[in-house]
């Protein structure tokens, strides 16, 4: 899939993740010396090994994650992206300490996949989401579909597409979808942002009709909705990022939106938004090198008052192989329990023991709530 967009190359100004390296070429040891020296890696802890969750080969691999409400951790992810013609799923029982071996989720056929997401509603009603290319007589689109279980994850409903008008190549889908209720649907699409009901197939404008673009919208405990937003208009073309505002924060459902100046720029979301039972917000953020040379660790930080502050001098990095992780690995974070936090990610590197891989950690939740000179390693 050659023609497939290249939704890989992010800007960030993330304020902790100010001092990165320059070339894969500087190596593990200079790696060191830079993160040893920026305020977010001063004292970080050191992270424990991740667990593979699964063997892949390479392209949009892009996994996803939620916990079904049996406490089941599900990952569902393309073992070789770039139109890949299934989607496989793992599952762990164990709180994402053992996975079992990936199966195909059946009914999804006769397309060229781009990955998706996955959404426990407030229902228990697992949701998967994802895109299918196409392409004829020289325009290309991308055609959203879903499915949905019942049951943990075992079986799935047949495959539904979301009948949206004007399809693009930017037509697409890489975050969890904001349940406003059980049939109403907030999906951040690259090229729109709309309500969607699943009953009736229906689409409405959402809030004050603006383009999110592909990143993380997400409604607080106190129901504040948090978007990923890099800029302040709705109308700027998908790849300017002009008037950057590093996140949006609303207090009135999206009617009015309010610059956080604090999430990282990349219009095409990486990072992750994760809302904890607390009230807590953590963001999964990347640290790139200078160029944007890569990624080269995932960072864990949190907000506390809504999303209003962040705390990045807590910054905990949870992933940093010492070299440039390969693929680009989108990291996705969930809650597992009351303690723990499970971030999901893939990395390409076929040097790693075991070659390409989807991978996951485990990092309790504690660990963000001290000092950082007194972190806690991930468990």
């Amino acid at each position: 899939m050659t023609w497939c967009p290249t939704f890989d190359r992010p800007a960030s100004n993330h304020p902790a993740i100010r001092r990165r390296p320059s070339s894969s070429l500087i190596g593990a040891a200079f790696l060191a010396l830079l993160l040893s020296t920026g305020p977010a890696f001063a004292t970080a802890p050191v992270p424990a090994p991740p667990i593979r969750v699964g063997n892949v080969i390479d392209g949009h691999v892009h996994p996803s994650l939620c916990v079904a409400p049996n406490g089941d951790v599900l990952a569902v992810y393309n073992k070789q992206g770039g139109g890949g013609k299934e989607l496989l799923l793992s599952r762990s029982t164990d709180g994402g300490r053992t996975w079992s071996e990936a199966q195909p989720i059946p009914g999804i056929e006769h397309c060229s996949i781009y990955p998706g997401s996955l959404t426990t509603l407030s229902t228990g009603r697992i949701v998967l989401q994802w895109s299918c290319y196409h392409s004829e007589g020289g325009r290309l689109w991308r055609q959203p579909q879903f499915c949905s279980s019942d049951d943990n994850g075992r079986t799935w409903s047949t495959v539904r597409e979301i009948p949206l008008p004007d399809l693009t190549n930017y037509t697409c889908l890489r975050h969890p979808l904001l349940e406003l209720a059980p049939n109403r649907w907030v999906l951040p699409l690259y090229d729109r942002t709309i309500i969607f009901n699943p009953d009736t197939l229906q689409i409405e404008p959402f809030g004050d009709e603006r383009r999110h673009g592909l990143v993380p919208i997400v409604k607080t405990r106190q129901g504040t909705f948090l978007s990923g937003a890099p800029v302040a208009s709705a109308g700027m073309p998908i790849s300017t990022p002009v008037n950057l505002v590093r996140g949006l924060r609303s207090i009135d459902q999206g009617r009015t939106w309010q610059a956080l100046q604090a999430l990282p720029t990349f219009g095409v979301a990486g990072y992750d938004l994760t809302v904890l039972q607390n009230g807590w917000i953590v963001l999964t953020s990347i640290v790139y090198g200078i160029g944007q040379d890569g990624e080269w660790a995932y960072q864990l930080s949190i907000s506390r008052d809504d999303g209003r502050t962040w705390e990045f001098d807590r910054t905990m990095t949870i992933y940093n192989p010492g070299r440039r992780i390969a693929g680009r690995g989108w990291p996705r974070t969930v809650q597992l329990d009351h303690e723990t936090l499970g971030t999901l990610f893939y990395d390409l590197d076929a040097t790693q023991a075991g070659g390409p891989g989807v991978f996951f950690i485990r990092t309790p939740i504690r660990a963000l709530d001290v000092p950082a000179a007194q972190g806690l390693a991930p468990n």
